[in-house]
């Protein structure tokens, strides 16, 4: 069978790049060995943000006598959850399945590897041929010395979501993104959590100011969520009771499991890279060029695989770019994505939400700016939410007053961020915001406040000189 393009992956970036093409009227084809939804869906995003609002109930609850409203202490029935989770999962994937068949793609329930030439290997024994073949197999969690994936006592990411139980001690090793949002999914059903750092800092790879980083911290240790940074985790071993961590320095923590989060590799294993003539990086990140193209003719790579930030609309953002670029034939120039604004969201409690640079960025590019804050304790909607922890901030352009970065910790800043990201894709200046009309009382009048902060005209916060 031959294909105009071929996609290897069907995860965000995958997908949505066949379904494009498809779109365009190219003959497509999408290979994917597991289910469809990637990681996102199935081990990653969706399941994670599933568990965080259901988990979300247990904190509100176990509070809400404040307001005068009691609730008997809550029962997990953890069979019940888990099921849920997966039929959130199941909806969306399903999904996947008939947006890819209504929109014309072929797709084919097999592990691919290249040939060359276009030539394409099936698992199922079938060969395909792809004038153009777009790889998108996603990444997989990363093991350290020390810690394999095969020991009982050590979860990955995918062990975690599981939701097979709730351990009562439990370490985690690594305090980026994934480490820190199951941390907190796992200390609200009642695990006590300690998270061991390597690095001086959490969300060490994450363009955050140390004010955004600062109200993390203290909302962690708040949740009694025990984080130690600078800390190496060398080992561990079978104890009279669960297992023992051994730490560098001698100390050691003792767990009933190990969640092991350092991050994520490009997951390039059995592709036939070598063979197609496809290189990769130091890293094993697949090289590609301003177009996402590979080194060999007519292979393209997005998503994961490629470096950047692992985020799931990054990866769909490239894959219709790409797409829209095959169907406007041969070209020569770059792909039309903006990584510097892509924006990040993460599912701590508080959430944190950002998008441009960071003040800190700016300063050491050497930008002249303004910028401006606005606390969520002065918004009435957040107190009454009883969701006072956090704050807006925006920086801007001293000159020219355009914004160049937003970062939100608080409540729903997950959503707050979608309109300071349209407001910096548009080069909108603090003016701009500060005119439009914010309904009140909004969670969003907050970023219309720290724009007028910047402006040094709050209304409803202290002008600082």
């Amino acid at each position: 069978m031959a294909y105009d393009v071929v996609v290897i992956g069907g995860g965000p970036g995958g997908y949505a790049c066949a379904i494009r093409c498809a779109q365009h009227g190219l003959r497509t084809a999408l290979v994917e060995e597991r289910e469809l939804g990637g990681v996102c869906l199935n081990r990653g995003c969706i399941p994670t943000k599933a568990l965080y609002a259901a988990t979300r109930l247990l904190h509100q609850t176990s509070s809400a006598d404040e307001m005068g409203i009691a609730y008997a202490p809550p029962a997990i029935d953890l069979a019940k959850l888990a099921a849920w989770k997966e039929r959130v999962v199941s909806r969306l994937t399903d999904g996947v399945g008939v947006l890819l068949e209504k929109n014309g793609a072929d797709v084919h329930r097999a592990r691919a590897k290249l040939e060359g030439a276009g030539q394409i290997v099936l698992s199922s024994g079938d060969t395909i041929d792809g004038e153009r073949i777009v790889l998108a197999t996603g990444s997989a969690p990363i093991e350290i010395p020390g810690f394999g994936f095969d020991e009982e006592a050590v979860w990955s990411s995918d062990d975690a979501l599981a939701l097979r139980e709730i351990p009562a001690r439990l370490v985690v090793i690594g305090g980026g993104v994934i480490g820190l949002e199951l941390a907190t999914i796992y200390r609200r059903l009642g695990s006590a959590v300690t998270v061991v750092e390597l690095l001086p800092e959490i969300l060490a790879t994450v363009d955050l100011d140390r004010r955004t980083l600062a109200t993390l911290k203290r909302a962690l240790k708040a949740q009694g969520i025990d984080v130690r940074v600078g800390t190496k985790a060398e080992g561990f071993e079978a104890a009279a009771e669960g297992t023992r961590v051994r730490l560098a320095g001698g100390e050691t923590l003792d767990c009933d499991r190990i969640l092991l989060a350092v991050g994520r590799r490009p997951n390039a294993r059995g592709l036939g890279l070598d063979e197609a003539g496809v290189s990769t990086d130091e890293r094993g990140f697949v090289v590609v060029d301003e177009r996402l193209a590979t080194t060999a003719d007519g292979v393209f790579a997005i998503g994961d695989l490629v470096p950047g930030p692992m985020l799931a609309h990054k990866a769909s953002v490239e894959g219709v770019a790409l797409a829209d670029a095959f169907a406007r034939g041969p070209s020569t120039s770059a792909i039309d994505v903006d990584y510097e604004r892509i924006p990040q969201a993460i599912f701590t409690d508080p959430e944190i939400a950002s998008v441009g640079l960071s003040e800190s960025a700016a300063k050491a590019d050497e930008r002249a700016t303004l910028v401006g804050r606005f606390p969520y304790a002065a918004l009435g909607k957040a107190l009454g939410m009883r969701e006072s922890e956090g704050s807006f901030q925006i920086v801007a352009d001293e000159a020219t007053h355009r914004v160049l970065g937003v970062q939100i910790v608080g409540a729903e800043a997950s959503d707050l961020i979608a309109e300071a990201a349209l407001a910096i894709h548009h080069d909108l200046t603090l003016e701009g915001i500060a005119a439009v009309v914010h309904a009140h009382p909004t969670l969003p009048e907050g970023l219309k406040e720290a724009a007028e902060a910047a402006l040094g005209r709050a209304i409803h916060a202290v002008n600082r000189p």
